[in-house]
């Protein structure tokens, strides 16, 4: 079994415009259309089960459209699809309830699109309502490429949030935790109790033409050893990057003991998703 724990899709009318939006605002080539259609055709050819969808919201006035169309998207079979949330929408804490009560399992933040640094008062009394309820919350944590004037999620800034909680809930650190500066990462987080998502992480990124090697085993048995395989989740952030090349590069990993794999492809997700399979 495969679960990808880290992936996008927009509605079949905006992702015609979206897609290549984003293409050159980053510099990426998508390796789907940005449908729901696109991406079951992907996760077939690679043999992934099921996908988590995590919407971006980048405006406050799309916060209940967006949460509508996610709640509608967690019905659909082979996808669960987390709720999002913007630092400026007033009414937060009914919205985060309404997610709740609608069987959503989580929200997603993006603080470079958001314009917020991850431990502005308004995210951290956004992720502590979240924490307070049961829901578990990730982040675009370090760089994105799409908007590289300012890093709004730093390892110092995440870990600023963390002190200012007063719950404490699943906190999940997406492309493990800043693509390309992983050691980092592992010095800088060793004892905290964060989980990683190892989308835009494995294999090889492309960006304006030219090819940059991504994880490598050795790194990925880094995370193992300090955080262990219980706090790896196997993402990909399709459609930014392939699940089939992905899924190639972390079979061909074969120093990784199988009980780890299993966590990191699909036990762990069913653990925190709370699934019945």
């Amino acid at each position: 079994m495969i679960i990808d724990f880290h992936t996008h899709s927009f509605p079949d009318e905006l992702a015609v415009k979206t897609i290549p939006y984003l293409e050159a605002k980053a510099g990426f080539i998508a390796k789907t259309d940005g449908t729901i259609k696109g991406l079951l055709k992907s996760m077939d050819e690679a043999n992934i089960d099921l996908s988590v969808l995590l919407p971006v919201i980048t405006n406050p006035k799309h916060v209940k459209k967006i949460n509508d169309c996610a709640i509608e998207n967690n019905k659909l079979d082979r996808f669960i699809s987390f709720g999002g949330m913007h630092p400026d929408y007033p009414d937060y804490k009914e919205e985060l309830q309404r997610l709740k009560d609608n069987g959503i399992k989580g929200i997603k933040f993006h603080p470079d699109y958001q314009s917020t640094f991850i431990d502005d008062p308004k995210m951290i009394n956004i992720i502590n309502e979240a924490f307070r309820i049961g829901l578990m919350v990730i982040i675009h944590s370090g760089i994105d490429y799409g908007s590289t004037d300012v890093i709004r999620a730093t390892p110092e800034r995440i870990k600023n949030l963390l002190s200012k909680l007063e719950y404490k809930g699943t906190f999940i650190l997406a492309h493990m935790g800043y693509t390309f500066k992983w050691d980092m990462i592992i010095e800088e987080f060793k004892g905290y109790d964060v989980y990683f998502d190892l989308a835009l992480s494995l294999g090889t990124l492309r960006m304006k033409e030219v090819d940059y090697p991504l994880m490598d085993e050795a790194t990925l048995l880094k995370f193992i050893d300090v955080f262990g395989s219980k706090r790896i989740l196997f993402a990909t952030d399709c459609p930014w990057m392939s699940q089939k090349e992905s899924v190639e590069v972390i079979n061909s990993y074969k120093k990784i003991a199988k009980e780890d794999f299993e966590n990191i492809m699909y036990k762990n997700a069913i653990r925190l998703l709370n699934l019945n399979i």
